[in-house]
């Protein structure tokens, strides 16, 4: 029997024996020969007096029974035995045994029967590419499986599976006792292991998309399909801070409270009173710029020349002001505000919705030899001194706005001035408060060390392991962070509170962290793009809204060293509950004394909570299905339609003589850049996204002007007058009164729309004092010889679009006439 030891002391022994001898190793005396064979023994070989019929060579898979022609001790080394076989082995192990005669498998006296044999390969001396030294070590013993329920996941399965374990292992053991302490260890242990169950479930959950419950887990594997989750946003407003002087100071980052009656509208930031309010209100505002105020503009009025009954028409970007205002400087914003009833003259019937704010472009106060500009007709002050203003045509006023009046008989029919009247010192502001100073984030813990195995019995020591630097996973204290975007000063006032542009840039994380070195780590929407050396860090929003940063590791940004302390200076206040109404804040913290007070005139807008779980399950799958091809006509439509200033696209293929040119028929948007900057974005976005072999082009739309004219007959008492005005209210391409579009808005008409004739007459009768409407005309623009009243549709082409902008000014864009009869 042979085994298979690490330690072999067998010729130690054999030594210490003398004159007992044995095998101590073999070799092949020429590896290209192979026909002799070198037994080395422990002592020297020759009183053994061995012949071949003592030696016998066993095994071999393709070449056996190989003869043993001569064996005789070699005179150079007397230890040797030279062994000459008939021809040499194959690849196998063969045996050479020394034997004391044919009849026997004993060992010839004076050999020990333990080295009595030795194991070899003819082709050891043959090129090796590694250790042919064979492997070995401890079988694994087989183990008695015991009869265990692995369906056990729970508290009271891991007990019941211990306590049947038990009773095999130790049945005297009956005892069931909750203070017994084997029942306590019992109970302990399957309290571990439901632990544990838990933290497998739970990973096993974490995996998909579909099953996590962790919003930090759905947030990464959102991220894995190139999707952003959003973390919301924080509400912005404009605030009213009036001011008593002039050149008073308002530093960036002043804290904005809401209204507590009783409470002074100013307080100083360490009164206890600011820390009472500050401890109990969950809404913080802060100035996002430092503002210098002067009381000569916290109170505006409009000059009429010195008409009565005014207002500023809806669409105006220009105004004049009383007063020669050397305080106002193009870049600040104004507050248009009706601060009195029209009919009544008292403040508390003013329209409250009758506000709006508009950065200047243009203020004009003086004339061209520098003087004062005046009003040279004033009455009753002559020369008044005037200030004219002109602001960005996106603030262009969205609704009438009354400057002066005559009061309803009621009230005694008496004029009304300064009905609506202009703030200056707004200030822009948005929702979120910053932790004061550097909040501890926590110590980076020191690795572990690494596991060693040590050698044992006959098993090989296994290579130690390389423990792994610790996470680093620190919580912030408070909640929600305030995600925001960057303000731009220059942007139109009304930009402010206005949804940001989708392509802009995702709202950043306030925060700022420091290490004990005080380097910067800057917040990051991920790490994969940041190389060792950068120090950056990924904040992410549990469903709780508690946020944790996660650091880099090394390869992706640097990795925190453990002993490194953090500390955060952040700032909590974020989502829609910043979306607070008109006049809600109230107080100002600041400690100078010549600011007066604060409110907002308009509510705060912008406002945004973060992506539901449920919604990001919803829509990362699909976020990243958008195509980046365009082979049909429709995606060449449909690619161009993603530019916002496109109202309307249509694609189309034609053979031009030598390749196929895919054509974008386009009708811009309101507010769309010129033709040609508009034809060639569009022509270098198709370019990314065309089929090779295929040109592109792009043209405007075919607009074709259609002329709709109707006879109306009024109803008896009722004025021809006002129901015109009632029926020219409904048939406007702009903006009816209650905001909707108008029956002949551009967005009513797409391409290849057919257009019909019921819609209008349906409208006509719809209004009050008609009593009957009859289409009298019904056709093309350019086809007036055609009247389709009779057949009620007139059918566009594929790239044609109908329009009735009844414009005096383009009757080719469409004409739209009114005949009214009857009535007073």
């Amino acid at each position: 029997m042979i085994y298979f030891c690490a330690q072999k002391n067998r010729r130690t022994l054999v030594l210490a024996r003398p004159p007992l001898n044995g095998i101590d190793y073999l070799e092949i005396a020429d590896a290209t020969d192979q026909g002799v064979l070198l037994v080395t023994f422990l002592r020297p070989a020759a009183p053994l007096a061995l012949t071949p019929q003592n030696i016998v060579i066993q095994g071999g898979e393709s070449v056996t029974n190989i003869v043993v022609l001569a064996a005789g001790v070699d005179p150079q080394a007397p230890n040797t035995l030279r062994v000459t076989v008939d021809r040499a082995g194959d690849f196998s192990t063969y045996t050479l045994a020394l034997i004391a005669n044919a009849t026997t498998d004993e060992p010839p006296p004076g050999v020990d029967p333990g080295l009595a044999q030795v194991a070899f390969s003819f082709k050891a001396g043959c090129p090796a590419t590694g250790d042919c030294a064979p492997v070995t070590c401890c079988p694994t013993p087989a183990v008695d499986e015991p009869d265990i329920n692995y369906l056990a996941k729970d508290y009271p399965g891991f007990v019941q599976v211990m306590l049947d374990r038990m009773a095999v292992l130790a049945p005297t053991w009956k005892e069931r006792h909750a203070a017994d302490f084997g029942v306590a260890l019992v109970e302990s242990l399957a309290y571990v292991a439901d632990h544990l169950s838990y933290r497998q479930d739970a990973v096993a959950t974490e995996a998909y998309l579909g099953t996590c419950r962790s919003r930090i887990s759905l947030r990464r594997h959102a991220r894995l399909v190139d999707y952003r989750v959003d973390e919301g946003e924080n509400a912005r407003v404009w605030a009213h801070v009036r001011a008593n002087g002039e050149g008073v100071a308002l530093p960036q980052g002043t804290l904005l409270l809401p209204r507590v009656a009783g409470v002074p509208q100013v307080l100083a930031p360490t009164s206890a009173a600011a820390r009472t309010l500050l401890a109990e209100t969950g809404v913080v505002f802060a100035t996002l710029t430092a503002a210098t105020l002067s009381a000569s503009v916290n109170d505006l009025r409009f000059y009429t020349w010195g008409d009565a009954g005014c207002c500023l028409g809806a669409g105006a970007t220009a105004a004049t002001l009383v007063g020669h205002l050397t305080a106002l400087h193009v870049g600040d914003v104004l507050l248009f505000e009706e601060v009195l009833g029209p009919r009544t003259g008292a403040p508390e019937d003013a329209d409250r919705t009758r506000r709006c704010v508009v950065r200047l472009t243009r203020v004009h106060h003086t004339d061209r030899f520098g003087h004062a500009l005046t009003d040279p007709v004033s009455v009753p002050t002559p020369n008044a001194q005037i200030t004219g203003i002109e602001w960005d045509a996106a603030d262009a006023l969205p609704f009438a706005l009354c400057i002066s009046s005559t009061t309803d008989a009621a009230h005694g029919a008496r004029p009304v001035g300064n009905v609506s009247v202009a703030h200056g010192n707004m200030v822009p502001a948005d929702h979120g408060r910053w932790i004061d100073g550097f909040q501890a984030l926590g110590t980076v813990p020191d690795a572990p060390p690494a596991p060693v195995v040590l050698a044992g019995g006959c098993c090989v020591a296994t290579a130690p392991v390389v423990a792994r630097p610790p996470d680093f996973f620190p919580a912030l204290s408070a909640s929600p962070v305030t995600f925001t975007r960057p303000y731009d000063p220059a942007s139109p006032a009304s930009a402010l509170t206005r949804p940001a542009d989708p392509d802009a840039l995702p709202p950043q994380p306030q925060i700022t962290v420091r290490d004990d070195h005080n380097n910067v780590w800057s917040p990051e929407g991920d790490l994969l793009g940041l190389d060792p050396l950068q120090r950056g860090f990924v904040l992410e929003t549990e469903r709780d809204a508690t946020a944790y940063l996660r650091f880099g590791d090394g390869e992706h940004s640097t990795a925190p060293s453990p002993g490194d302390v953090f500390r955060a200076s952040y700032r909590v206040g974020n989502g829609s509950v910043g979306n607070i109404g008109r006049d809600t804040l109230g107080h100002v913290l600041t400690t100078n004394t010549r600011v007066v007070s604060v409110r907002n005139p308009l509510p705060a807008r912008g406002g945004r909570d973060p992506e539901t779980m449920e919604q990001v399950r919803q829509r990362a799958p699909w976020a990243f299905r958008t195509q980046l091809r365009a082979v049909t006509e429709d995606d060449y439509g449909v690619a161009a339609l993603r530019d916002a200033a496109i109202r309307a696209a249509r694609g189309t293929l034609r053979w031009t003589g030598s390749w196929r040119t895919a054509f974008v028929a386009l009708d811009p948007a309101p507010g769309a850049p010129p033709p040609d900057e508009l034809t060639q974005e569009t022509l270098q976005r198709l370019e990314l996204l065309r089929m090779a072999g295929v040109d592109t082009g792009a043209e405007p739309a075919f607009i074709v002007g259609l002329r709709v004219a109707l006879s109306i007959c009024v109803k008896p008492r009722y004025a021809r007058g006002q129901v015109l005005q009632a029926l020219q209210g409904i048939f406007t391409a702009g903006p009816t009164c209650d905001g909707r579009p108008g029956l002949l808005d551009p967005e009513n008409f797409s391409f290849g729309q057919t257009v019909y004739l019921s819609p209008f007459i349906a409208a006509a009768q719809a209004v009050e004092g008609v009593a009957s409407v009859q289409a009298t005309a019904f056709q093309r623009v350019d086809d007036p010889a055609r009247d389709a009243v009779g057949r009620g549709f007139i059918s566009m082409q594929r790239l044609e679009i109908a329009r009735i902008d009844n414009d005096p000014s383009r009757p080719d864009r469409g004409i739209f006439e009114l005949t009214l009869d009857g009535g007073l």
